[in-house]
């Protein structure tokens, strides 16, 4: 009997195991969903992108774009995911359907969704040209998709209420950068009215500034600290620092900008890149020339520009350092090395600073240009 009960016994654990080996499904093979993260235009790739899979609200699978802007979202199951790409405040979106043991390519996904923009014009300088050269462009009306706001005019701001709805409708102004008709000022009020009223600069995500835009609207510096401090992105660059004033005030916590103002005298520098993520993309995308595998010419400065004379690493991204030339207080020339860019967050928002600036050229990227790209999407990430 008992010999009868242990053959009972194993065959029933046998069968068990047998029977559960049998039923339980085999693991499902994992797939993959791969691609290239670019900029608007199409063309040019965009590093350290967030790529998210999300399937039935929950994230499975999310990495970065590589310098090339390619990325591999890994270990899916079947099933339909919502892919996002985000770099700050630009993305795009993806509904992608993966089958068991799939690898989906999907090779060229530029960013289709923008911040709000504004772009106030100034003599000296013309960021707009680089915002339209990455894609920030109607394809079949070849509009901006941005207000372009003129910067220079005379006379104090029209306090009264703006009625404009970002519907950009030519203005009559007659400011055009470069040699593209289409960046003229395209909506009906100028930067005098935007600085005055908090509740049009609130419209905006990024407010760029360019150098020799009207300094005379210093009535209002309040109303951009405010814009800032609230979570608006500002871009200003060379002399439309005293714009800044208000955040950096003696410059202990962000940025000290030199006195006397304007000193500035070397035209260019061979500056250091503290970013190896740039470094990377402007050679491996652009053949750019980064000599002694972190230095770079900056050849686009102002005559008179402005100096930072210091900056608080504390609270500061220093973007390039470079050895400059400028004048004392005593009117003295003095060369030394200088900081030249900049970033920093203040309150919900953030600020972008540089002493040099885009050139009214008109063929192509220039290397400086490539720099100003990769910092305005690093920009909208502040």
């Amino acid at each position: 009997m008992k010999i009868q009960k242990i053959i009972t016994i194993a065959l029933t654990v046998t069968l068990f195991f047998s029977c559960n080996e049998n039923n339980d499904p085999a693991p499902l093979a994992e797939s993959s969903i791969s691609g290239k993260f670019l900029a608007p235009n199409n063309t040019d790739p965009i590093v350290n992108g967030h790529i998210t899979a999300k399937k039935d609200d929950t994230v499975i699978s999310e990495t970065y774009t590589a310098t090339d802007g390619t990325f591999t979202l890994s270990n899916l199951t079947a099933g339909e995911y919502i892919v996002t790409f985000k770099k700050g405040l630009f993305s795009s979106e993806r509904i992608v359907t993966v089958e068991e043991d799939d690898d989906i390519d999907i090779p060229n996904i530029p960013i289709e969704t923008f911040p709000r923009i504004g772009v106030v014009t100034g003599t000296f300088d013309n960021i707009e040209s680089v915002l339209y050269d990455i894609g920030l462009v109607n394809p079949f009306t070849q509009e901006p998709l941005f207000d372009i706001i003129q910067g220079n005019f005379s006379g104090r701001a029209n306090t009264n209420t703006i009625n404009h709805g970002h519907h950009h409708g030519k203005s009559k102004a007659d400011s055009t950068p470069k040699n593209n008709t289409n960046l003229q000022p395209n909506v009906d009020f100028n930067f005098g009215d935007l600085i005055a009223n908090p509740i049009l600069l609130a419209e905006y995500d990024i407010i760029f500034l360019n150098c020799g835009l009207n300094l005379n609207q210093d009535n209002y510096i309040d109303n951009i600290t405010q814009y800032v401090t609230n979570g608006g992105i500002l871009y200003a660059t060379d002399w439309a620092f005293p714009y800044l004033t208000g955040i950096t005030g003696d410059g202990q916590q962000y940025i000290d900008f030199l006195n006397p103002i304007r000193s500035g005298i070397s035209t260019e520098t061979e500056a250091t890149i503290f970013d190896p993520d740039l470094i990377a993309w402007l050679q491996v995308n652009f053949g750019i020339t980064v000599s002694n595998d972190d230095t770079i010419l900056l050849d686009e400065f102002l005559n008179s520009w402005q100096v930072v004379d210091s900056a608080n690493d504390a609270n500061v991204i220093s973007w390039f350092n470079g050895p400059v030339t400028y004048r004392d207080a005593s009117g003295a020339e003095v060369t030394e090395n200088k900081d030249l860019a900049f970033t920093f967050l203040v309150g919900d928002g953030g600020v972008f600073y540089s002493s040099f600036h885009t050139e009214n050229h008109d063929d192509g990227f220039s290397t400086v240009d490539r720099l100003l790209e990769y910092l305005v999407f690093e920009l909208s990430g502040l």
